[in-house]
Order: structure tokens, then C-alpha cells, then sequence
């Protein structure tokens, strides 16, 4: 195996550090959105000190409400850095990673914290007895109760309308069901990828614009059919390009200044379209539609981010690669299961305590919404941080045999 940065380059393609924050970011912006959808807590500024400046307000209200664009980020970095090792194969003639060990890290990975959460909730629920409560709409069929717990250890929950669309475990382990599908398919992808990469990158694309024409000749394009893999099967073919790129970058240019100039001004005009994307995308009638049309651009939007960045001045680097970053993405994975869930608990216990039927969100009182923001925002990051640590990274081992190299 070759040195871990190429003679030619002081890149390194093992371990890229803008990936943490990047991923981390994109993870913080979706949990965000889901406290944004509780909490219904605007992000607009008035700034009458800046008026001189002809700033009256800052507005992020474009970014959290589409905060759930931030998944196909975390999508296309996941194709990224699944293909990195096969990409430094090809490019730099580095050993092949063995196939048996690929299934070892991602089960170590995905596995023990997820299995974690389908427990407590599938618990809490009996106890409860919310599968066979009134107000649920699969009260009276006693065999939905099972299918959703079966469908969940399965991975396979996102394929039914039911389970995909009703379930009480946790509404946004569907990402997770998807990576673990894809999983199943990459050592075959990414063999026919390093064999014949332009065909299969076409072939990819194809099956999403194909499932994309059928989905949007529908009615109603429902969140199971917007989720669905065949619809990021190109998001993950820029991240098998996008790795491939950019080994092949850094082996061929040097890191010298005029080119981290540049490279940060295109890091930060993807931002700036990317803003334009999202504000464009609050204004549409059908979202959906939107999403799945263009969700290839978005992710080749974010092909360019990633490529740009890692090739960016190291004081903007900076800003996505230190220690707080690191920490971020080391329990984003476990940040992202357990926020939703949490808030969503803290409001059907009544948790801020309110009075009424009608949680204080949808009465305008700013006090019990900003008690619930930070309720959620602090107990998330320490039930991640715990599971992370106590769970995640043990399991890890155990499986492993030693320690877990990412």
C-alpha cells in the first residue's frame, strides 16, 4: 500500500477533514428543522443596528424550512467516502478493502445504536399501549403492531406504506433503512463502477430519471415514494464521481496557494447557490416534485462543496475541521436518531408542563416554545453523547475485534 499522502500531493485522501464538518453541519441543519417544526420558533432577526448597512433583518427562515435537504448531503457523503478507498485503487493502486470487513464496520456502525432505539420506543409503546389507541389509525388490525417492529429490525419498514408512513418507533430511521439497502448492493456497484465507471454512472442516473418520470406522473408523490432508493441512486453515483475526482485531484495538483484561492471562492458560491435553491424551493406549490427533480443537481451542487473544500485555505478549512467538528460528527449519527424522538415525547408528556388540548406551540407563547427548544437541544446532545460512548463505540469494538477505523 502506498503512503497515506501521494508523493505529488500533501492532500490527504484517507481521512478529509472538512468531511466532520460538513457532515455534521448538514445533520445540525436538519435537527434544526424537526425542533423548527415543533417548536415553530422562526429564525428572523430584525437588526435596526445595521440599517446604516442597509441590513434590517437576518433571515434564516429559507434555511430551516427546507432542512431536510441537508439529507441528500449526508446521502452523497456517504457515497463519497464509501468509494474513497475503491477510488484510491484505481488512481493510486492501493489495496482493495476486503468485502467481508466493509459489512463488519458498517453493522458496527449502524447497527447497535439503531437496534437501541427500535427497543426503548417499541417498549415505551406497549407500555403505553399506543398501537391500540384510539386515535391511531391502525388501532383495530392487532398484526400492524408486529409488521412495524418486524419491518424496523429488517430495514425494510420504508418499502410499506404502513410502516413507512404510521409507524411508532421513530419517523426518521427511513435514512437509515435506505443506507443499509444501498449497503447491501455497493460491493456489486462499486466493482462495476471501478470496471467501467462512465456506464455505470450513466446506468445509475438512468434508473433515478426513469423512477423520477414514473413518480411524478402520480397523483400524489407520498413521502415513501419521494424516500424511495431508486431516487438517490444518482446522488450516490456523484459521491462514487466525486471520490474519484478528487483522489485524482489530489494526485495531480499541488495544494499551492492561488489554487486554495480559488478553490475557497467556489466552496463559498456553492453556498450562495445553494441558498438560491432553497429559497426557490420554499416558494413552489409541490415540494416533492421539486425535491425529486432535483435532486440530482442539488447533489452534484454539493459534489462541487465537498471537492472545493477539501481544496480550500486551510484557514477556511478551518471552519469545518477542528475539535468541536469532530466531536459533532462523532455522535451525529446518534444526534440525528434520538432528537426527533425526544422533542416529540417531551410534547405528548406535556413536558414543558401546558394546560389545555392545544400544545402552547400553535397559541403563540414564545416562553413554553423556547423551554421545549432547549429541553430538546440539551437532552439530545447528551442522550447521543451517552449512546455514542457507552454504546456505539463499545459494540464497535466488540464486533470489530479492535478499534474501529472509519
Amino acid at each position: 500500500m502506498k503512503n497515506r499522502n501521494d508523493n505529488n500531493s500533501n492532500i490527504n485522501t484517507f481521512h478529509i477533514g472538512v468531511l466532520d464538518g460538513i457532515r455534521a453541519l448538514a445533520i445540525l441543519i436538519v435537527v434544526w428543522y424537526h425542533f423548527w417544526q415543533q417548536t415553530w420558533i422562526i429564525p428572523i432577526k430584525q437588526t435596526p443596528f445595521l440599517k446604516l448597512l442597509g441590513i434590517t433583518q437576518i433571515n434564516l427562515d429559507w434555511l430551516v424550512r427546507t432542512g431536510y435537504e441537508m439529507v441528500t448531503l449526508v446521502i452523497f457523503i456517504s457515497g463519497f467516502c464509501l468509494f474513497l478507498p475503491y477510488a484510491r485503487n484505481m488512481i493510486n493502486g492501493d489495496a482493495l478493502p476486503d468485502t467481508r470487513t466493509f459489512y463488519k464496520k458498517r453493522i458496527a456502525r449502524i447497527v447497535p445504536s439503531y437496534m437501541l432505539c427500535i427497543l426503548i420506543a417499541f417498549i415505551y409503546n406497549v407500555a403505553r399501549a399506543e398501537y391500540s389507541a384510539q386515535d391511531f389509525i391502525y388501532s383495530n388490525s392487532p398484526g400492524f403492531m408486529l409488521k412495524d417492529l418486524f419491518s424496523h429490525l429488517t430495514f425494510t419498514f420504508n418499502l410499506f406504506e404502513d410502516t413507512s408512513s404510521s409507524s411508532l418507533l421513530n419517523g426518521v430511521l427511513w435514512t437509515v433503512a435506505l443506507e443499509m439497502q444501498f449497503y447491501l448492493i455497493f460491493p456489486l456497484l462499486q466493482k462495476f463502477f471501478r470496471e467501467k465507471p462512465i456506464t455505470t454512472y450513466v446506468v445509475l442516473n438512468l434508473i433515478s430519471i426513469v423512477y423520477i418520470m414514473y413518480t411524478n406522473s402520480l397523483d400524489n408523490i407520498s413521502f415513501r415514494l419521494l424516500h424511495l432508493l431508486p431516487s438517490y441512486l444518482g446522488v450516490y453515483a456523484n459521491g462514487f464521481a466525486g471520490a474519484m475526482i478528487f483522489v485524482g485531484m489530489a494526485k495531480s495538483i499541488k495544494h499551492e496557494k492561488y489554487f486554495a484561492c480559488f478553490s475557497t471562492i467556489v466552496s463559498i458560491m456553492c453556498i450562495y447557490v445553494y441558498s438560491l435553491m432553497m429559497r426557490a424551493l420554499c416558494l413552489v406549490d409541490n415540494q416533492n416534485a421539486w425535491r425529486l427533480n432535483h435532486r440530482f443537481s442539488l447533489s452534484f451542487l454539493f459534489m462541487v462543496f465537498v471537492i472545493s473544500t477539501a481544496f480550500a485555505l486551510s484557514a477556511y478549512q478551518k471552519i469545518f475541521s477542528n475539535r468541536v467538528m469532530r466531536f459533532l460528527s462523532t455522535i451525529s449519527f446518534n444526534l440525528y436518531i434520538w432528537h426527533q424522538y425526544l422533542c416529540l415525547k417531551f410534547i405528548q408528556n406535556r413536558i414543558p408542563y401546558y394546560e389545555g388540548d392545544v400544545p402552547p406551540n400553535q397559541t403563540g407563547d414564545k416562553v413554553w416554545m423556547w423551554k421545549l427548544m432547549i429541553l430538546s437541544i440539551v437532552s439530545s446532545f447528551i442522550v447521543s453523547t451517552a449512546v455514542t460512548y457507552l454504546v456505539e463505540k463499545p459494540a464497535s469494538k466488540l464486533i470489530l475485534g479492535k478499534k474501529r477505523n472509519d
